[in-house]
């Protein structure tokens, strides 16, 4: 008799993430487990290169304007030979978007707190602190490439705009918001321009205010923000969301 298993194969790939069910035969039917191959040396050693560049890219980008830098000065300071450069991304323009993925990354990485690690409105805080210690402990960084403004470089800005719908993104989550609506995405997107309009102002002011006190200000901001879309489409509850921000216990 035979018997037939159905394995579920998800093309991790896919955006949508797509299962496909293939029926396999218990005759058939084998486990093939293939250890990841370790990384030769050439190939730490190209990867060891690429950072290094980045590194310097980011440096150089954010001490200067995009037209103020040459390549050489991005390859001295990575102390690499220049032609690695165009090797690994094509030409000037390349390493500059790049590096400002990375950087993008690099802001993600250290502001999302881990997963269910305290309650929704101690999560929130938190992030906010993360967020501004990050940028004030790289303000070149933050005032040139993160809080420029969409005027200088349409495509520079776009990425990280989308770190900021990110952010946005995990907000929801974490207060069990519908991002579907049209009300909540306005002003959530409206509250994160305010956040970057003060933090602009606090790091170009010489901190003027404590970082706690920034903190509970942005909280208010971001409540007031949620009345307001609860304003714009009646059918949205914020008293959950607002509940849990205002005590950061519950």
């Amino acid at each position: 008799m035979s018997i037939t298993l159905r394995v579920s194969f998800v093309e991790l790939s896919s955006p949508a993430l797509l299962a496909h069910d293939l029926p396999v035969t218990a005759d058939n039917a084998k486990v093939t487990r293939r250890t990841p191959r370790p990384a030769t040396q050439r190939q730490v050693q190209a990867e060891l290169t690429r950072r290094k560049l980045l590194e310097a890219a980011v440096e150089h980008f954010s001490a200067r304007h995009f037209d103020d830098v040459a390549t050489s000065d991005i390859t001295e300071t990575a102390g690499v030979a220049q032609g690695l450069l165009f090797h690994y991304f094509e030409n000037k323009r390349g390493i500059y978007l790049e590096a400002l993925r990375d950087a993008a990354n690099r802001l993600n990485a250290a502001t999302t707190p881990p997963s269910g690690d305290g309650s929704p409105g101690t999560q929130f805080r938190r992030m906010l602190r993360a967020h501004l210690e990050y940028l004030s402990e790289h303000d070149d960084l933050a005032l040139r490439l993160v809080l420029g403004g969409s005027g200088g470089d349409p495509e520079a800005w776009q990425i990280f705009d989308q770190s900021r719908w990110h952010t946005i993104e995990w907000t929801a989550q974490l207060l069990e918001l519908d991002l579907a609506r049209p009300a909540l995405r306005l002003m959530l997107r409206s509250c994160a321009g305010a956040l970057d309009e003060a933090t602009t102002y606090w790091l170009k002011n010489e901190r003027p205010f404590d970082p706690d006190a920034m903190v509970e200000v942005v909280v208010e901001l971001l409540i007031t923000s949620l009345h307001c879309a609860a304003r714009l489409d009646p059918q949205i509850d914020v008293g959950n969301a607002v509940a849990k921000l205002a005590d950061p216990t519950a």
